[in-house]
C-alpha cells in the first residue's frame, strides 16, 4: 500500500517522523508553493501500523486542516525504488544544498553540500524553522567557532556548521533514534572527527560552562525557555544563541525569558508563522 498526504511545509517534519517510524521509505514532492506531498509504503497486512499512521495524521490535522490520508494498492516490486524518485535537491540560502544519498551531486562554485538521509529523525531541511536557522548559520561568521547543537535531530545543523567553517560541534538529543541517525549522517558527510554526539539534554557532561561560541536550539519555545539558563551558561561571554521552532504568538514570552537570564536580542527573522531569534550573551 502507498500512503500519501499533502501538508503545508511546517508539517513536513512531524509527518516525516510518523511515516519514517511506521512506514517503509519516505518521499517528498513539492506540489505547489508551501505545499508538500509525502508518501510512505506498507504491506497490506500491516494493519496496526496503518492505524497508527491514520491516528497520527488526524492528530496533526487537528492543529491545522491538511489533506486526508490517501491509500492505494501498488505492485510489491514497484515501491522499493520508486519512492526515491520523488526527491529533489533542496537549496537553502546562498550556498547550502541538501541532498539524499542516492542523488549524485557535485558542488558548484561556492556551494556546500549536506547529505541527509530522510529517516526517523527531524531535520530534512523542509521545515521553515530549519531553513531559517540554516540561513542564520550561513549569515553568521562561524569560522573556527565551537558550536553546541541542542536537539540535533538528523544532525543537519551540525553538518551545516562544520561545512561553514566551525572548528568543532557538540550535538545533543534526548531521542536515541535521533542520535543514531545523526551519527550516521556525520559519518556519511565525513565529519565524524569534528562532531561529538551525546544523548540527553542540558546540563550535560559534553557541554561545560563557557565552552561554546555559538548555540543552536531549533526545538520549541517551552524547551528553550526551560533550558535558557543552561544555554546561557554554556556560551562564552559575547557568545550567540540562534533559536527557532516556535510560532510568532510565543515570541514575546520567550524573548522576556531570554532577557531574564542574561541574553540581549540581536535580531529576528520570520517565515510564515514561525520565528527564529538571534540572542547574544551579555558581557556583564
Amino acid at each position: 500500500m502507498e500512503l500519501s498526504v499533502q501538508v503545508p511545509s511546517e508539517f513536513v517534519e512531524p509527518v516525516s517522523y510518523l511515516f519514517g517510524r511506521y512506514g517503509n521509505g519516505l518521499s517528498m514532492e513539492q506540489v505547489e508553493e508551501g505545499e508538500m506531498l509525502l508518501r510512505t509504503y506498507l504491506t497490506s497486512t500491516a494493519t496496526q501500523k496503518r492505524a497508527r499512521i491514520e491516528v497520527g495524521v488526524k492528530l496533526i490535522g487537528s492543529l491545522r486542516p491538511i489533506g486526508g490520508l490517501c491509500v492505494r494498492e501498488i505492485a510489491e516490486e514497484d515501491w522499493q525504488e520508486s519512492w526515491k524518485d520523488q526527491f529533489t535537491l533542496l537549496r537553502v540560502g546562498r550556498r547550502l544544498v541538501i541532498k539524499p544519498p542516492w542523488i549524485p551531486y557535485e558542488a558548484h562554485n561556492a556551494e556546500l553540500v549536506l547529505e541527509i538521509d530522510p529517516g526517523l529523525a527531524f531535520g530534512t531541511g523542509h521545515h521553515p524553522t530549519t531553513q531559517m536557522v540554516l540561513e542564520e548559520l550561513e549569515r553568521l561568521s562561524t569560522l573556527d567557532m565551537r558550536v553546541l547543537d541542542v536537539g540535533t535531530g538528523s544532525g543537519v545543523l551540525s553538518i551545516a556548521a562544520i561545512r561553514l567553517g566551525a572548528k568543532r560541534v557538540t550535538a545533543l538529543d534526548v531521542d536515541s533514534t535521533a542520535v543514531k541517525m545523526a551519527r550516521r549522517a556525520v559519518r556519511a558527510n565525513r565529519i565524524a572527527d569534528r562532531v561529538s554526539l551525546g544523548r540527553g539534554s542540558l546540563p550535560h557532561s559534553l557541554a561545560p560552562a563557557g565552552a561554546f561560541d555559538l548555540a543552536l536550539a531549533n526545538i520549541s519555545a517551552k524547551v528553550v525557555s526551560n533550558l535558557a539558563p543552561e544555554l546561557h551558561r554554556c556560551l562564552t561571554r559575547g557568545g550567540t544563541l540562534v533559536t527557532g521552532g516556535f510560532l510568532d504568538r510565543q515570541e514575546d514570552q520567550l524573548v522576556e525569558r531570554l532577557r531574564e537570564v542574561g541574553f540581549c536580542i540581536q535580531g529576528r527573522c520570520a517565515m510564515e508563522d514561525w520565528v527564529t531569534l538571534e540572542a547574544v550573551k551579555s558581557e556583564g
